[in-house]
């Protein structure tokens, strides 16, 4: 007979004090009811549970108290009925303001939230009670909260609205897709560049082997790389129960851990260059569209949108929703096009959360690797590294079995009256680009394509050409690859030291020139501007001066991929090209307009990076402004630690993009590892852990991971049990 509650948290409390790190999953008939949530000072729960249901439970309540109205506003958008609760904008979206009729309509167009319950429906019976008990968490934690108006209209939340929301989450990866510089599916948003719908991101993730590390011992780097705010949002939590142990991250609004490790193994995924998605241009025959010479018929449906107004009522507005064999149809510009991608719609992935739940959960290489097989996860790269000293690297997700072309030929909209064109399977993961324990003893990715994962580099004529493009890296992979073949074998310190990399691999390829030019000129603005420049340390640290010079100059000039390079970027040299600098009138222009700008702005060139870059939360003014100087460049300067910067409203650049969550792991015995939640474990501004991290940011640093029982106990603030 189980114990009473009271008799059995006791019992919580001495069998955790007998365990050195976690919970003996030998001992799991002895393990009492319930779950137990210690929280740390740094906001971050270690939920302790007897088994799996408990866990969810806890973490939906912890999410929701940690995210209330991040949360309930996420599922509002998957449910297309944000626009009805919150009206047609959403002016305080982080960090902009979010188009809810464009959202609500998308996800409408797309059938996600019926397509959420036929998911919910297949989920396996383990799953199904994992789900339901993190929503059932997530409803009790919210009965005891002071919400906005438009996030109680939310509640209560249902078990298909989380399935809708990982619906979404993934169409924003797979439809963002730009690999080869085209817009390809993100064409059909209103505005492909900069939709809420689809600012993606990237990340930096390496799995090093024995031999690049100094204790022989395998290492992870998980750094992802995602817009602060919005559905990209991560939480950071430790789970241990007798069949799910864990310490990671994973977005606001998923049940699962994301990217993770214990003291088995770890992963973390990087943003893929894989396309997923194709856009089919349909030539219009009657009410219909042509299809192999015949009219075939569109699948139609109306549904209503309702749009809340500012005297509480609602608009209705009908929506006419299309499909035809290829997939939903859309109009831009005069043309129909119909939209066919992986996962989310065509060759459905249903099992994408329990593939995360099982993969933390795999003992060792070879099962984790059977668990990714499935390819329930339709988009991402994996880097992975165990205690085994195995490491891996896969180009992940579901690439579709075309007939033919290269990635150029669908990266454009095809002939959508070609049955021919129209793919039916993907490609398995035996076929995709990978590399296990490789002789060079590392694999690494960031963003880039698959074929210099490891070296020797893998040669893209073995896999079909519309995988990837065949291209150079981008300056941020290759100033990575850089880190590792030069550095001496790592160390969780150096480790750390490479992670914080702030070198502008960009300047040590074209700044020797610019600065040449400069110095010929006959124009002592610009000579002085040689001088600022000749001086900089190449960094962007926030004590670094020249790099606000030279980061406007790479604006002015159009970014990195619009210089006018003397050696072209050539993927059969992606170590040392693009590199130097031809047309000295074009760069010129530029540095005169540079220095310009920043002098109307009444920025002096030398000025030190981190007086004008600055990470941040909240309003200038507000009383939860959070205000550091920053360290690490854009994506353009080939910054290793990047960050993405949008002016503020005092003239500064602040932080919108960059280093979220990031892990650092050695799999000794036991495991060590760093964390840091960059902008801190809550978006609520009045929360001690909203951008309470940025400081340690500032300071390039990082936390030592709370992994033992006396480590969480030690740090514990607060402590919460549940019965559930």
């Amino acid at each position: 007979m189980l114990k009473p509650w009271l008799r059995t948290v006791a019992g919580v409390l001495a069998l955790l004090s007998l365990s050195g790190c976690e919970w003996d999953l030998e001992e799991t008939t002895q393990l009492p009811r319930g779950s137990q949530v210690m929280w740390d000072g740094d906001g971050v729960p270690h939920i302790y549970a007897w088994r799996s249901d408990s866990l969810a439970y806890a973490f939906g309540r912890a999410q929701m108290q940690m995210h209330p109205e991040l949360l309930l506003r996420l599922y509002a958008q998957a449910r297309g009925r944000s626009a009805e609760y919150y009206g047609p904008v959403f002016m305080q979206g982080d960090p902009f303001p979010t188009d809810l009729v464009e959202v609500d309509t998308l996800v409408r167009t797309m059938g996600f939230p019926a397509r959420a319950q036929t998911w919910l429906n297949q989920q396996s019976p383990r799953m199904r009670a994992f789900i339901d008990s993190f929503v059932e968490g997530i409803n009790a934690q919210a009965a005891s909260m002071a919400l906005s108006p438009e996030a109680k209209a939310v509640l209560p939340v249902r078990s298909e609205d989380v399935m809708a929301h990982t619906l979404r989450l993934f169409f924003s990866y797979l439809s963002g897709a730009t690999t080869t510089g085209e817009p390809n599916c993100s064409l059909i948003y209103p505005n492909p560049a900069a939709t809420p719908f689809n600012l993606i991101g990237g990340s930096n993730g390496w799995a090093l082997g024995p031999k690049r590390t100094a204790s022989g011992h395998a290492m992870l780097l998980a750094n992802p790389h995602l817009v602060w705010g919005g559905t990209h949002t991560w939480f950071e939590a430790h789970f241990s129960s007798p069949t799910y142990q864990i310490y990671g991250a994973t977005l606001v609004g998923l049940p699962v851990m994301r990217i993770g490790f214990n003291q088995q193994l770890g992963w973390v995924h990087t943003v893929n260059s894989q396309d997923g998605c194709d856009l089919y241009e349909l030539k219009p025959s009657g009410e219909g569209y042509l299809l192999d010479g015949q009219t075939r018929s569109f699948e139609q449906r109306q549904e209503t949108l309702l749009i809340k107004q500012p005297d509480g009522s609602q608009l209705a507005t009908t929506l006419h929703l299309r499909r035809s064999i290829h997939g939903p149809v859309f109009e831009k510009a005069g043309k129909v096009y119909a939209m066919r991608i992986v996962g989310v719609d065509q060759l459905p992935t249903p099992g994408v959360l329990e593939q995360w739940w099982d993969m933390a959960q795999a003992r060792h290489f070879g099962a984790f690797k059977q668990i990714v097989t499935r390819l329930q996860n339709p988009y991402h790269n994996i880097l992975y590294a165990d205690r085994d000293r195995n490491i891996w690297g896969v180009f992940g997700g579901l690439t579709p079995r075309r007939p033919q072309g290269d990635a150029a030929f669908w990266a454009q909209p095809v002939d959508g009256s070609r049955s021919d064109l129209i793919w039916h399977d993907a490609l398995r993961l035996s076929e995709l680009p990978q590399a296990i324990n490789p002789e060079s003893g590392w694999v690494q990715n960031s963003n880039s394509v698959p074929w210099t994962m490891t070296k020797p580099n893998l040669n893209p004529t073995h896999y079909p050409a519309y995988l990837s493009p065949y291209v150079s890296p981008l300056l941020r992979e290759q100033r990575g690859i850089q880190l590792i073949e030069q550095s001496a074998p790592f160390t969780l310190d150096s480790l750390m030291t490479a992670k914080h990399d702030t070198r502008a691999l960009l300047a040590d390829r074209v700044l020797d020139d610019l600065i040449r030019f400069a110095l010929a000129s006959g124009q002592p603005a610009l000579q002085q501007a040689a001088q600022v420049l000749g001086g900089w340390d190449r960094r962007t640290d926030a004590h670094s001066r020249g790099a606000v010079l030279f980061a406007a100059w790479v604006a002015v000039m159009g970014g990195d991929e619009a210089l006018p390079y003397r050696d072209p970027a050539d993927p059969r040299r992606p170590d040392t090209t693009p590199a130097g600098l031809t047309d000295p009138v074009a760069s010129l222009t530029a540095l005169g307009k540079a220095l310009a700008i920043l002098g109307q702005v009444g920025v002096a060139p030398d000025v030190a990076f981190g007086e004008v870059y600055r990470f941040r939360k909240g309003k200038p003014g507000s009383a939860h402004f959070v205000d550091h100087p920053a360290n690490g460049g854009s994506e353009s300067l080939g910054v290793f630690r990047t960050f993405g910067y949008i002016d503020d409203s005092d003239g500064r650049q602040r932080a919108i993009f960059g280093d979220t969550f990031s892990a650092l792991v050695e799999f000794s015995s036991p495991v060590r590892a760093k964390v840091i939640h960059t902008y801190g474990n809550s978006s609520q501004p009045d929360s001690p852990h909203y951008g309470d991290q940025l400081a340690l940011a500032a300071r390039q640093g990082m936390r030592d991971a709370r992994l033992s029982w006396p480590e969480v106990q030690r740090a514990t603030v607060r402590q919460e049990r549940f019965k559930r």
